[in-house]
């Protein structure tokens, strides 16, 4: 149960929000300082940015089987073991307020893409910073 790793003051506020998102900031086991960013295709909502593994928690899911579905549904990664909570950062999508929570997560296997996303590149955060956009700097809090 990863709700447990989210500051009581954050998950008192859950009601407040229309969507609950978790999002993954995940290292290989092999190098923890390295994260997975994926490009978005030029297909999908924000073309082309880079950004996490991330979703929507569904009707009857906790926090940790949307991270693990909305990973291996993204990437085939499997979730090993969810590391600690990293942030929460809220936006408005289609006139909704969502909140999303981003853990770091550690996962094994080989990367294989959803058809959401065109490429994919693991890097140290503080050296891929530029590639992101205002919303996903505040996601990985580059320190």
């Amino acid at each position: 149960m990863i709700e447990r790793l989210v500051p009581d003051d954050i998950l008192d506020s859950l009601d407040t929000y229309d969507r609950i998102v978790v999002g993954g900031i995940i290292s290989s086991l092999e190098n923890d300082d390295a994260v997975l960013f994926l490009k978005r295709s030029k297909h999908e909502f924000m073309p082309n940015s880079w950004e996490i593994p991330s979703g929507g928690i569904e009707e009857g899911e906790s926090m940790l089987q949307t991270l693990k579905r909305e990973i291996k549904e993204e990437t085939n990664l499997d979730v090993v073991s969810v590391g600690h909570y990293i942030s929460a950062v809220d936006y408005f999508a289609k006139d909704k307020k969502c909140l999303q929570l981003n853990f770091k997560v550690y996962c094994t296997g080989n990367v294989k893409l959803s058809n959401e996303h065109s490429d994919f590149i693991f890097s140290t955060v503080v050296s891929f910073k530029n590639n992101l956009d205002n919303f996903m700097v505040k996601v990985v809090k580059p320190d």
